[in-house]
């Protein structure tokens, strides 16, 4: 037992510390409460439609694509008109290099979707 002012170890069954006097309190710990799921909450509710089994499980799946990234009409009424024709006529060669060697811009699209998986029969469908 320890005092929860000084933090003493004190005799056990002491009513007040030995070093400050303060007034020990016993501390019951909590009684452990058990839950028992209700059966009907274990299911998800879920029927496979090819055996008809409730043992299903809902997995997300992400699936990632790049798709090529392209200059807007703002940039091509301002900018691209008279960029182009410039670039190309005094930077010809600088310009096939780059083309060449510059990656494209991509940018990442994500789906994403929810498949059931019977773990009875093994058949998987999207929610």
């Amino acid at each position: 037992m320890y005092c929860t002012n000084c933090g003493k170890q004190q005799p056990d069954g002491s009513k007040f510390c030995n070093n400050c006097g303060t007034h020990l309190q016993t501390i019951t710990p909590p009684t452990p409460v058990s839950i028992t799921p209700n059966p009907s909450q274990r299911q998800s509710g879920i029927t496979c439609p090819r055996c008809h089994s409730t043992n299903v499980n809902v997995q997300v799946i992400n699936q990632v694509h790049l798709k090529n990234v392209h200059h807007g009409c703002a940039w091509w009424v301002f900018v691209g008109w008279w960029w182009l024709p410039v670039k190309w006529i005094f930077f010809t060669v600088p310009a096939l290099i780059i083309k060449l060697l510059k990656p494209k811009k991509q940018k990442i699209v994500n789906h994403v979707h929810n498949v059931a998986v019977c773990q009875s029969c093994g058949h998987s469908w999207r929610l």
